[in-house]
């Protein structure tokens, strides 16, 4: 009743653009839209979710408040919501600022009640903007996002990359009905998180704002002033990549590899010190040398940064080989091995704790848990040793998990069940017991992530089983070699990447561990 009321007013009018959004925001937003941000627009009149995987100042943000504001006007009834990742400068400067520009620029809102983050057309047909908590739990964040219900209903996700699953959780729990539309934006800068999984896992269309593609870059003129220029173009790919040489074999497709644009052809830039790039080549092949041009200009990921420890190639290899192990043996584990077992102990409410049994080359699936409380942290470790009849249990005795190794020593000691294992406390942060010919390592914890590096690099044996939280956590840390000394991405600055704490690959880099922390020896 209410719907046919509203088609039955001046709004009636707008409903006819439902299917072209593109001249919606043309005629009635006064924008002038480029190919590919029609290509966008069309996409989420298509498709239920829709990522926009963008190089930089390509107008991602611009199109997404156009989509914004032609679902809101074209669709009675609806609900937008409109976020971005923390800060919340990101949403009230950048996506916001948009959406508020071209709201006061239009005649086609003003029946509209504006506020603060919010435009209303009715009680039940606004849109509004969502801050992203970066504190509180997985569960409160989920829950902002859970619980919207609309005939017609738009989620926008700007830095879509920076946004933790469980916020994705909670809107794909809202479009399970109705006319439902998701629309992820962000810059591609590694390949992992929730956006890179949508998209692997083809639950997305991608649509690729790359710089080749803007009418700036193209002509050569300012048709769009403040977005990406030519001239900015031409200095990163003269400087963040070089020509192939005699011998290298470019094949499309390659991440590793570009292929300069016949429109280029002759480009110069000049340096900050004034001097002038040599000129392309349009047609010819570039190796990529800094990953930053990737994503800042060809709008995708980037392959292995220089100094990333893990390599996701080597991680989805070894995912493969545990796949070939499943299919001709089961779930059964190698025959006459006893495993190690590596322990993560929960530190906070929000970490998990994690077992992992490495067999030789061959990793169990993991068993996890949650809870801080040491005694029955240790008795479940413990048990787990004997059902697995482990030959060593590895764990962290870092803060709260100083008390496991001697907790679970206590249970073993209790039953009267004979089990040869040892439980031994592993402090990550104390020294180092190996080096390498690359230097020497800071604390045992840069030891123990370089001897998982070199297993999976080396191993042809190593078969890890298929999870892609541990392939995150896997390979988001990088190294550097400072004074000599081989340092480690930190686990807090993990954390802060990952939204959560590595507790996977933590259990895994534990199996690991040396017996014995006396003295140095070489690898």
């Amino acid at each position: 009743m209410r719907l046919r009321a509203l088609e039955e007013t001046p709004a009636k009018q707008f409903v006819r653009y439902q299917d072209a959004p593109a001249e919606f925001i043309e005629e009635h937003l006064g924008c002038t839209l480029t190919e590919p941000q029609k290509l966008v627009c069309e996409a989420v009149r298509d498709y239920p979710v829709t990522v926009v995987q963008s190089a930089n100042a390509v107008g991602k943000t611009h199109a997404a408040a156009g989509v914004a504001l032609w679902f809101l006007r074209a669709f009675p009834l609806s609900k937008v919501i409109a976020a971005a990742a923390p800060p919340l400068e990101n949403l009230e400067r950048l996506l916001w600022g948009e959406i508020e520009g071209r709201l006061n620029q239009t005649a086609s809102f003003k029946d509209a009640a504006a506020g603060y983050l919010r435009v209303e057309l009715g009680p039940e047909w606004w849109l509004v903007g969502r801050a992203i908590p970066s504190s509180g739990t997985p569960a409160q964040r989920e829950a902002k996002f859970s619980g919207l219900h609309a005939p017609y209903l738009l989620f926008i996700v700007d830095e879509g990359d920076a946004v933790p699953d469980e916020v994705y959780r909670g809107i794909e729990s809202c479009l399970s009905g109705g006319h439902g539309r998701l629309l992820v934006m962000f810059n591609p800068r590694a390949a992992q998180g929730p956006v890179y999984h949508m998209i692997q896992s083809g639950q997305a269309h991608v649509v690729t704002l790359d710089a080749f593609s803007h009418p700036n870059v193209i002509t050569g003129a300012d048709v769009i002033p403040g977005a990406v220029t030519r001239e900015a173009t031409v200095l990163r790919l003269s400087e963040w990549s070089r020509p192939a040489v005699a011998g290298e074999t470019p094949r499309p497709g390659d991440v590793e590899w570009l292929q300069v644009p016949e429109f280029l052809e002759n480009a110069t830039a000049t340096r900050k010190d004034g001097t002038l790039t040599p000129p392309l080549v349009g047609g010819q092949w570039r190796k990529v040398t800094n990953p930053a041009l990737s994503y800042m200009v060809l709008a995708r990921f980037p392959g292995q940064a220089e100094n990333q420890l893990i390599n996701r190639a080597w991680v989805e290899a070894a995912q493969q080989r545990w796949r070939v192990w499943q299919q001709n043996h089961g779930d059964k584990s190698p025959q006459g091995i006893r495993p190690i077992h590596g322990q993560d102990v929960a530190e906070f409410g929000v970490d998990r704790n994690v077992a992992c049994f490495r067999y030789g080359g061959w990793v169990a699936p993991f068993e996890v848990w949650n809870g801080v409380d040491v005694l029955v942290t240790s008795d479940r470790a413990a048990d787990l040793a004997r059902e697995r009849n482990a030959l060593r249990s590895m764990v962290d005795a870092t803060g709260i998990g100083a008390g496991v190794a001697p907790g679970m020593i206590r249970r073993w000691m209790s039953n009267p069940q004979a089990y040869e294992g040892m439980a031994l406390a592993i402090h990550v942060g104390g020294a180092p017991t190996q080096t390498v010919e690359e230097g020497a390592f800071g604390t045992l914890r840069d030891q123990l992530w370089w001897r998982c590096r070199e297993w999976l690099r080396t191993d042809a044996a190593a078969m890890l089983p298929p999870d892609e939280a541990l392939v995150d956590e896997l390979c988001a840390p990088m190294y550097q070699v400072q004074n000599g000394k081989i340092k480690v991405t930190s686990k807090d600055v993990l954390k802060e990447s990952l939204r959560r704490s590595p507790d996977l690959a933590d259990a895994l880099c534990l199996t690991f561990a040396p017996e014995s922390t006396v003295g140095i020896r070489k690898l």
